[in-house]
């Protein structure tokens, strides 16, 4: 793709030192630079700068096939600051009139007359302090369904991996001196020649390239008078002694037809023209494990009389597939069972077994688009056994799923914690829990990362000084060096609990955050890497670790809620 590089646009703004006077008589050599920006993927359509002053209106094309080149160069041009406005009048037999001004309207131009203004700039007079901001047509950014986002300076939207996209950048370089600043806007080639070809318009160029030395020039001398016409170019310019000048216009028509856009939509949406991965399954009806395309035409369901695969067959994964998703939280929506990607797919369910891999059903991995597929279908694994007896009931028997799950028990009950919090606990909030999930693999990282998410949950939602008072309100004598689970523990015994049952309710959160410290805080490697074994020795695996430690925080927190007579809403 033929992006806008600031490297070239500084070639026709910045006078180099070798050669400078050939560069102070070559403004016309500017206009090469509009050419190629013309064949470009993203377009220049707004540019002031030194030597250089750029600004792109829409007109009808009606008004300019063919174009008047005079008329494009010594009409009364558009200014940026040319708005919608009320306007008042008198005279001419007519008395007191107002009346609302589109933009272009003082615009003696007729190649403009009914065009559209792309660029807006506003000064606030006596109020505004810094540079005068950029502001895009409305209609060309609501058309084209982007919105701002201020860290990337960009009108932006998602497409269709559900990535932001930049479509219409907006590049500035304020400097203290006026000459020295920089504003361009830009924007992809394909949604302009969209947006020209459903709105019947043209994009127009309105350059002036002036080259003089800064300081030094004093108004033009004898001049060396020349014009320009070339297909869809228009420009005069001149030179002398000190320096030279380029003034015209070009013209950018749109690559593509209404009648082709629509022929991408139907394409689009005819499934002869889909592409599906194939993949691994077990053949539920079949009983066999079989290789078959995701296509729908090589699956059937419980209704078909068929040989072929249920649209139900499960496909395995290695539990690595996971990780994308859950290091990208902006991006991807992880649920306990599902997965969406913004804006762009969504996989209805999927489960872990007791081997540890993930699985899915056929019929939802074909839902995927085809990119999407080809990235499940590189974990894509034979069954190491059948799926989760949890997904077995739900989708194949089609029965609830009652089973005590600790993560989600644990979560449950923070989250009506949550919505009624006594004074001594900070609200997590629904992204936290959300961030909260199980191990998918034997990553350490993985593991230790969840442990942190745990931790930040549960433990961090204690909050001190509340406990602190609580247990010097019941006569506990407290070290002021004792952290919020220490005093938790004195509050307990204050309530009525012995203190190794003060201390066994303590002890799994205690061990939760003692585990952040080893896995993800500052301790040393040797600490690190005794936690990680102890865990798989014990439990076989991370995640049965942290299911384990889950469960003991989910009967921890619920005793804590007992001790303070605390009942939550069902």
């Amino acid at each position: 793709m033929r992006r806008f590089k600031k490297s070239e646009f500084d070639v026709i703004t910045e006078c180099p030192d070798q050669g400078a006077v050939k560069w102070l008589a070559g403004a016309e050599d500017s206009v090469s630079y509009l050419k190629a920006n013309a064949e470009n993927d993203e377009l220049v359509i707004y540019a002031s700068a030194k030597s250089v002053l750029i600004h792109g209106v829409l007109a009808p094309t009606s008004k300019v096939s063919p174009p008047d080149g005079h008329d494009l160069q010594y009409g009364s041009i558009p200014f940026a600051d040319d708005c919608w406005a009320i306007q008042r009048a008198w005279g001419g037999g007519q008395g007191h009139r107002m009346y609302l001004e589109p933009p272009l309207s003082s615009c003696c131009s007729k190649s403009f007359e009914g065009g559209e203004k792309l660029i807006y700039r506003r000064s606030f007079d006596g109020v505004q302090q810094d540079s005068t901001p950029i502001e895009l047509s409305q209609k060309l950014v609501h058309s084209l369904n982007l919105y701002f986002v201020p860290e990337r300076k960009a009108y932006c939207r998602l497409d269709r991996r559900g990535e932001i996209e930049d479509v219409i950048k907006i590049i500035q370089y304020e400097s203290a001196d006026v000459w020295e600043g920089l504003d361009v806007v830009t924007i992809l080639r394909k949604d302009l020649d969209k947006f020209m070809a459903l709105s019947e318009t043209s994009l127009v160029l309105l350059f002036d390239f002036t080259r003089v030395r800064r300081g030094n020039f004093r108004g033009w001398g004898e001049i060396e008078r020349y014009e320009r016409n070339e297909p869809d170019l228009f420009y005069h310019g001149g030179m002398d002694g000190q320096g030279s000048f380029a003034n015209g216009a070009i013209i950018v028509r749109s690559k593509v037809t209404v009648d082709e856009l629509v022929q991408a939509w139907k394409d689009e949406e005819d499934p002869k023209t889909r592409q599906y991965a194939i993949f691994k399954i077990y053949d539920r009806k079949n009983k066999a494990n079989v290789e078959t395309s995701c296509a729908p035409e090589f699956l059937s369901n419980y209704f078909q009389e068929s040989d072929l695969p249920w649209e139900v067959s499960p496909a395995f994964f290695r539990p690595e597939v996971l990780l994308r998703f859950k290091a990208d939280p902006e991006r991807f929506t992880l649920e306990d069972r599902s997965i969406t990607c913004r804006n762009a797919w969504h996989l209805k369910t999927f489960d872990i077994n007791e081997a540890g891999q993930v699985h899915s059903y056929i019929g939802y991995l074909a839902n995927l688009p085809y990119e999407e597929q080809l990235y499940w279908q590189s974990f894509n694994e034979w069954p190491d056994g059948s799926i989760s007896k949890r997904a077995h009931k739900t989708d194949i028997l089609g029965e609830w799923d009652t089973a005590y799950d600790p993560l989600n028990a644990l979560k449950h009950t923070i989250n009506k914690l949550d919505k009624s919090p006594p004074e001594w606990w900070n609200p997590r909030g629904e992204a936290l829990s959300a961030a909260t999930r199980y191990p998918a693999t034997d990553s350490s990282k993985e593991w230790a990362d969840e442990i942190l998410a745990l931790d930040q949950l549960l433990v961090e939602g204690f909050l001190v000084k509340p406990l602190r008072k609580q247990a010097e309100a019941a006569g506990c004598k407290l070290d002021a060096t004792w952290g919020t689970l220490k005093v938790m523990q004195e509050v307990l015994v204050a309530k009525g609990r012995s203190e190794a049952e003060a201390k066994a309710v303590v002890a799994p959160m205690q061990k939760v955050h003692g585990l952040r410290t080893d896995v993800r805080g500052h301790a040393t490697t040797d600490k690190k890497r005794k936690a990680e074994i102890d865990a798989r020795t014990k439990h076989g695996s991370f995640r049965s670790h942290f299911t384990q430690l889950a469960a003991e925080c989910d009967k921890a927190l619920n005793v804590v809620l007992s001790a303070f007579d605390i009942v939550l809403e069902s």
